[in-house]
C-alpha cells in the first residue's frame, strides 16, 4: 500500500503503552497518520493523552473525538463524524477526513475532505460481527472511474495479507485498526 493510516481501539487502555506504539509506528515510517478514536474520553482525559506526545507526532495525529482540542495541541487533523456534528472546529486549518459507507458517499464527501475512509471492505478484525458490505465489482468499477483513488482509504478487516487484494480492487491507500493492536497479527509492532 502506498499510504497507511492507523486507528486506535476505542477502549481505554494503558495510555503510555498506546502512545509509545503510535509514536513508533509513525517514526518508523509504517503509518502516515494516526487517528485517535476514543469516543469515551472526556476533554481532560484526551488532554492527558495528547500531552504525552511530542509536537512532531501530534502533527501526524487526527482527532475523531474532542476535536476542539486540535488547535490547543497542534494536532494535524480532525475526522468528521456524528459525535462532532460533522463539522471541524471554527478556524481549523489542518487535514479533514470523514468515513463513507458507499460509493455515493465517497462521491459526495471526497472533494470536501483531504481523504475519506470507505468501509466495510472486509469483515472487521476489531468490531466483531461487522461484516464486509461492499461489492468487489462495484469497488473495481469505482476505481476504474477514478472515484477510488489515493484519497480513498479502504477500511475494515485490513491487514498486510490483504494488501494484494486491495491493489487488485484498485486501492492504493488503507486504514487499519485491529491488526495494529492484536499481537497475533503480522503487523503487530512492539
Amino acid at each position: 500500500m502506498r499510504r497507511l493510516i492507523g486507528i486506535t481501539l476505542p477502549e481505554y487502555g494503558d495510555m503510555e503503552a498506546e502512545r509509545l506504539r503510535i509514536s513508533s509506528l509513525i517514526e518508523c515510517g509504517k503509518i502516515e497518520y494516526f487517528h485517535i478514536r476514543k469516543p469515551n474520553f472526556d476533554f481532560e482525559t484526551m488532554r492527558r493523552f495528547l500531552g504525552g506526545f511530542s509536537r512532531e507526532i501530534r502533527e501526524r495525529l487526527c482527532l475523531n473525538d474532542c476535536c476542539e482540542l486540535a488547535e490547543e495541541f497542534s494536532v494535524g487533523g480532525v475526522h468528521l463524524n456524528s459525535r462532532n456534528n460533522y463539522s471541524a472546529p471554527v478556524g481549523f486549518c489542518g487535514r479533514i477526513s470523514c468515513s463513507c459507507h458507499s460509493i455515493d458517499e465517497v462521491q459526495k464527501y471526497k472533494s470536501l475532505c483531504d481523504y475519506v475512509f470507505l468501509s466495510p471492505v472486509f469483515d472487521s478484525i476489531s468490531k466483531h460481527g461487522y461484516k464486509a458490505a461492499l461489492n468487489e465489482d462495484e469497488l473495481k468499477n469505482a476505481a476504474a472511474k477514478g472515484i477510488i483513488d489515493e484519497k480513498v482509504f479502504a477500511l475494515s478487516g485490513v491487514e498486510p495479507s490483504k494488501f494484494g487484494k486491495l491493489k487488485e480492487i484498485g486501492f492504493c491507500s488503507a486504514a487499519m485498526t485491529g491488526c495494529l493492536w492484536d499481537e497475533s497479527r503480522e503487523l503487530y509492532y512492539k
